[in-house]
């Protein structure tokens, strides 16, 4: 029997939607820290649009680039975000944020180029890298950064056969959010540089400042014909299943997207479209008032962990995560079990305490563990609760005998290339 294709015999399923899968068949109650989806869902009017689409429904196709409706909201929502310089050439629908990186790395790069991404950072980017046949070189941001990459990480990753940097802001997983002068410190080293700027926007409601989401558009004007903005109803919208997302760049990057939609998805569905463009183009208060009720969380989580010498937070500046480092949880004893992984911790917090949270390993950080707090608060209070019983009742690993010096472990390189 023929085989498989070698890249897809290699890529591992999503690891978020693998742990939500193992929790589903867990079959009991759990704290369920593990996927992003917020807990809050659209209005009325953004399904009687859907349904009022399935009752026009011709049985026909779409236009591959997005129904004009939605294309004219989007703009509308650009617009009121003070990015006004688009126009209808330059916008290109998909079935989701994932599926437009997905077609971007599919138009933009050739096998061997590299791509910059720093970590941490969403782990399905490397895997549409590696099923794109594109290196990923990934500089460690860590905790001493806030997670956020600077200038000189920034110059170092740059250069040879690299194409492209994704920005992620605020950021998944760790809610950093970039300011106005850090975006504008990482515009002069881009300028410098021609390379693609994918940023990744979708979280870019839930930011815990007075202002909103600063952006490279806003900051860099002269950059705009090589920033390509991805945006999607998922997180903004409480929509996740809808699958709708879109982007804006310039008119040759929207074009490519749209032929490629043409020869795959050939066009979002109708009802969908309808819906997307009822909720970018209606009034937005359902979905700016869950910002304040996500910084409650958040503060919620900080400040119980205060109380806890293992765990190191940052504090996210947006998103819906914390990203709490645990590297000093690490040879930790539960019983006869030594904690020596991300791994080890959340699977004892899942099996013994009823808590999930993803190993951070998957975001590029095994030092660290993610939480997503767009749940119930009561559940937020729980699951801090039971984190914390967790926590003191590991015990320190009883001291081995001494011997002779070994050589130190070394660290995690601060930055590789994955091909």
């Amino acid at each position: 029997m023929p085989d498989l294709a070698t890249d897809h015999r290699n890529t591992p399923f999503c690891p978020i939607l693998e742990l939500a899968g193992r929790i589903q068949a867990r079959g009991k109650p759990v704290v369920d820290f593990s996927i992003g989806v917020p807990n809050f869902t659209p209005p009325q009017r953004v399904y009687d649009a859907a349904i009022a689409a399935i009752h026009a429904d011709q049985c026909r196709y779409g236009p591959s680039r997005g129904e004009a409706g939605l294309i004219a909201a989007y703009l509308h929502y650009l617009t009121q975000l003070g990015q006004d310089q688009f126009g209808p050439e330059s916008i290109a629908v998909g079935q989701g944020g994932k599926h437009l990186l997905y077609s971007l790395f599919q138009v933009l790069f050739e096998p061997g180029d590299t791509v910059v991404i720093p970590a941490p950072c969403w782990p399905t980017y490397f895997d549409i890298a590696r099923l794109s046949g594109v290196a990923v070189r990934t500089p460690y941001c860590g905790l001493q950064q806030g997670y956020k990459l600077d200038p000189a990480t920034l110059e170092a990753a740059l250069g040879g056969r690299v194409v492209a940097l994704v920005l992620n802001n605020p950021s998944n997983p760790s809610g950093a959010l970039y300011s106005r002068a850090e975006l504008a410190a990482l515009a002069a080293v881009l300028r410098r540089h021609d390379v693609w700027i994918i940023s990744d926007d979708v979280y870019q409601r839930f930011v815990y400042t007075d202002e909103q989401c600063p952006h490279l558009l806003d900051i860099a004007p002269d950059l705009a014909p090589r920033i390509i903005k991805v945006d999607s109803i998922s997180k903004l919208y409480g929509m996740p299943g809808w699958r709708a997302g879109l982007l804006a760049a310039a008119p040759e990057v929207a074009e490519a997207v749209t032929v490629l939609n043409s020869n795959s998805i050939s066009n979002m569905p109708p009802m969908v479209a309808a819906a997307a463009a009822e909720a970018l183009g209606g009034d937005q208060g359902f979905s700016q008032r869950m910002t304040s009720g996500y910084r409650a969380r958040r503060d919620l989580l900080l400040t119980a962990f205060d109380s806890a010498p293992q765990i190191r937070c940052a504090r996210p500046g947006g998103a819906f995560y914390l990203f709490p480092d645990i590297s000093r949880v690490f040879g930790s004893m539960h019983g006869t079990q030594m904690i020596s992984t991300d791994e080890d911790l959340c699977n004892l917090l899942l099996d013994s305490y009823g808590v999930a949270a993803v190993p951070g390993r998957h975001f590029g950080a095994p030092d660290n563990i993610r939480l997503s707090y767009a749940i119930d608060v009561d559940q937020v209070r729980q699951g801090a609760s039971q984190i914390l019983r967790c926590l003191a009742e590991l015990k320190e690993r009883p001291k081995a005998p001494r011997s002779s010096p070994t050589p130190p472990t070394a660290g995690v390189a601060a930055m590789e290339t994955v091909s």
